[in-house]
């Protein structure tokens, strides 16, 4: 199986920063616009090593990539400037499109922080612990929301008597319906987490639920992701938690994909063999894969009506400096056919984006990936943004743009 792909720089504000948080919501940025916006939200990170940024909020409206000649006042109102674009058919075009607007912090807003995670359901975005402070030992347990309805953070409750993990970094959170799902991460004592928690955001009174551990090692930097159709055979088991690679403190992990039965409560694992940065020569037999990694991104897509996992960029080895230094990154793409069980690559032709790790990515409108930021192979922090579109191509043909969701194939 190999799917193709364009990749697209996004004209967008560069915001350099890695080991941040970037969730879609869809937000009006502006009291001119007409409906909600599918809008990134960006929160904190680092650009030097250890020193968290702000913590104002950013947040970007995607949909204004589409003006392409856009100019940018300082995370403000964008002007149309230097395009064949109607301005009569915007109206008006400054208060209509906004494209960066800057929440700044109050005293509702979380701290500054690093290698937090966060997912969002339904309006609201949650974050959950992080490192911050001179140490950067992981921050409280507290479970933090912001909300798209009144643009204003707010702690969760849950119950007194409940269960909750220990606070962590470099862990993952992935949500299906209502629930939040945390998985994984770096303890302050230096350790490593494998366990999975639930979190019922509707439930009165809210509490959290441990589930079962995770197979493999213990590990930090993982990814974790929850798929499921309702109108898929393969989907009448109910939905699941996929969950790939990472750091267990001596070794980037790949080979294997483990798969969380959310009825169930039980993990089941797929292998691949595991070559050498992901490339066709492999270590051992049976199916192929993406290498061993860590910090790298998973989404998940909707292509020709069957869902696919899509893993993306990472860290193929660590740096010898540890967190003050890069290590070596990756730029492959890789796709899992969630109803076949396996893994093909993703072809491009064009424009990449460079390898990097400790980056963000986000699925939009089901079809397409969104990724910013990171750290990349010459320790620079990013700040670029790319979208990732899946094209038809005929077998004869070369790549052409026409996304795979508009085309008869």
């Amino acid at each position: 199986m190999t799917l193709y792909a364009k990749w697209t720089p996004l004209s967008f504000p560069s915001l350099p920063r890695s080991s941040h948080t970037l969730s879609l919501s869809h937000l009006r940025l502006s009291a001119f616009q007409s409906h909600r916006s599918p809008t990134a939200i960006l929160f904190s990170g680092e650009e030097s090593p250890r020193v968290p940024v702000s913590n104002e909020l950013v947040l970007v409206d995607l949909e204004s990539h589409k003006y392409a000649a856009i100019e940018y006042d300082d995370y403000g109102t964008g002007t149309i400037a230097n395009t064949d674009t109607d301005t009569e058919s915007i109206s008006p075009p400054i208060l209509e499109h906004i494209v960066v607007l800057k929440i700044q912090p109050d005293d509702t807003t979380p701290a500054p922080r690093v290698g937090s995670a966060s997912v969002t359901i339904g309006t609201d975005t949650y974050i959950y612990s992080g490192r911050a402070g001179p140490d950067m030992k992981p921050l409280d347990a507290k479970l933090h929301a912001f909300s798209a309805d009144t643009g204003r953070w707010h702690v969760v409750d849950f119950a007194p008597d409940s269960p909750s993990p220990e606070p962590r970094s470099y862990h993952a959170l992935t949500a299906s319906g209502s629930t939040l799902y945390l998985h994984a991460g770096c303890s302050s004592a230096g350790g490593r987490f494998n366990d999975l928690w639930a979190f019922e955001t509707t439930s009165t009174p809210r509490r959290w639920r441990k589930l079962a551990d995770a197979p493999g090692p213990a590990r930090g930097g993982t990814a974790i992701v929850a798929a499921g159709r309702a109108d898929a055979e393969w989907w009448r088991e109910g939905p699941k938690l996929y969950r790939i690679g990472g750091f267990d403190g001596k070794n980037e992990i790949g080979g294997v994909l483990d798969i969380y039965d959310i009825r169930e409560d039980r993990w089941s694992s797929v292998t691949h063999s595991c070559g050498k940065d992901g490339d066709e020569g492999h270590e051992n037999n049976g199916p192929q894969g993406p290498s061993a990694r860590s910090v790298a991104g998973l989404v998940v897509v909707d292509i020709k009506e069957k869902q696919y996992l899509i893993y993306t960029f990472g860290e193929a080895d660590p740096s010898s400096l540890g967190h003050a230094g890069a290590g070596r990154f990756l730029e492959d793409v890789w796709a899992f056919d969630i109803e076949a069980g396996d893994w093909g690559r993703v072809e491009w032709e064009g424009e990449t984006p460079a390898a990097r790790g400790w980056f963000c990515a986000v699925a939009w409108e089901h079809k397409k990936v969104v990724i910013q930021g990171g750290l990349g192979s010459s320790n620079v922090r990013l700040g670029d943004w790319w979208m990732l579109q899946f094209v038809t191509r005929p077998s004869t043909a070369p790549l052409p743009a026409t996304p795979m969701w508009d085309s008869n194939w």
